[in-house]
């Protein structure tokens, strides 16, 4: 991975090459953001930039050994170490290495439940034990295989056990000459504040809108302007989220959105228990997408009823829904169905059973909608 591949963050993939130049690489290093930001990208082509055996001044090579090694995740002192499923005879990531390479070949912005999702025939918890603890400090005893820097990557930290966690300590505290650790994760408030207090916190942002939006169109070739800066906005710079959104069609989840509230507000039962039914055939992602342009579309009501129109970005027939519905809102329900949504979609990232989360929160919105009076 290069920097160049990453979208946007010009000016963090500035420093932190600027940094590695001037001779300033902290020995630990945790980058941390929202989903879809690019830690794992950042963190891979941090390494790489390591690694690399003729660097320039804004990127690696990308034509060196070590870099063609690095982009394939095969460089010998490039050690990677992520969440697994645990079973009695496979403790450590050494086995699931070809699959997780794989995986962030095929999209290195990917998340937890992309990973999982990946591994087929398995329905357990990701997680991180004290033995992949022992082999990290196994692997960190032997002299770099290509005479220089050797790089500890560790995917998703927030997953690790706390005897994982606890038994890393005094390595990551006091690793050996030219070792670096970078973490790459999500969660802060998941890691021991032991971990925390060793690593250099580097903040990544969500993407910028417009570099989001140039990423769709490059992804997206039949996807024009406008659609993609919106979609960009929306997905409030998650990158797996818009990438959602665009192979979902906004215009098919207005649709689907629109008439499920409608079926809702008159409660029939049985228009929202078949919308349930398509619900669950969708692929996970476009779920979570559907939950995020729901919330969208709520808050766009919302400023819509509180007469902020200013503030309202809808456009066509969403303007047109926005409009109408906000009238039928209270604060009460507006807010009620904005918790609900939330709620749902948190579900859906714990790997709930779709079809009756979908069934429940039809339920409860058709309530909240026909009553109002609901304490916020």
């Amino acid at each position: 991975m290069q920097f160049n591949k990453i979208i946007g963050h010009a000016a963090l993939k500035a420093r932190l090459i600027g940094n590695i130049r001037e001779g300033r690489v902290a020995h630990a290093q945790f980058y941390l953001g929202p989903r879809g930001s690019g830690v794992l990208p950042l963190a891979l082509a941090y390494a790489t930039y390591l690694l690399c055996e003729d660097p320039g001044e804004g990127d690696s090579c990308g034509q060196c050994e070590s870099c063609m090694m690095a982009e394939k995740l095969a460089h010998p002192d490039l050690n990677l170490v992520f969440p697994i499923f645990f079973t009695d005879k496979v403790k450590t990531c050494e086995p699931y290495m070809a699959d997780w390479r794989a995986a962030v070949q095929k999209m290195p912005y990917m998340d937890a439940e992309m990973w999982r999702a990946s591994l087929t025939g398995e329905n357990k918890q990701l997680r991180m034990g004290v033995d992949i603890a022992a082999d990290v400090v196994r692997k960190l005893s032997m002299k770099p295989f290509r005479g220089g820097w050797k790089v500890m990557l560790i995917w998703l930290p927030e997953m690790m056990d706390p005897a994982m966690a606890n038994k890393l300590l005094k390595v990551l505290e006091e690793p050996d000459p030219r070792t670096v650790f970078l973490l790459a994760g999500e969660g802060q408030d998941r890691i021991l504040p032991t971990i925390l207090s060793r690593t250099q916190l580097v903040k990544v942002p969500a993407i910028g809108p417009g570099e989001l939006a140039a990423a769709l169109q490059a992804e997206f070739p039949d996807l024009t302007g406008e659609p993609a800066h919106a979609i960009a906005a929306r997905s409030e710079g998650d990158l797996l989220e818009a990438f959602a959104m665009a192979e979902g069609s906004e215009d098919q989840l207005f649709v689907f959105f629109r008439d499920w509230l409608r079926s809702c507000y008159a409660n029939k039962v049985e228009d929202y228990a078949s919308a349930g039914e398509y619900f669950s055939k969708m692929g996970r992602e476009e779920q979570k997408a559907l939950m995020t342009y729901a919330l969208h579309l709520i808050r766009q009501c919302m400023l819509q009823w509180q007469d902020l129109p200013q503030l309202v970005t809808a456009i066509g027939e969403e303007m047109d829904f926005v409009r109408k519905f906000s009238a039928l809102l209270t604060m009460g329900s507006a807010e009620g169905i904005r918790r609900e949504l939330e709620t749902a979609h948190a579900h859906l990232e714990r790997n709930a059973n779709p079809k009756v989360l979908f069934l429940d929160l039809s339920y409860r919105t058709s309530v909240l909608l026909r009553n109002k009076e609901v304490a916020v």
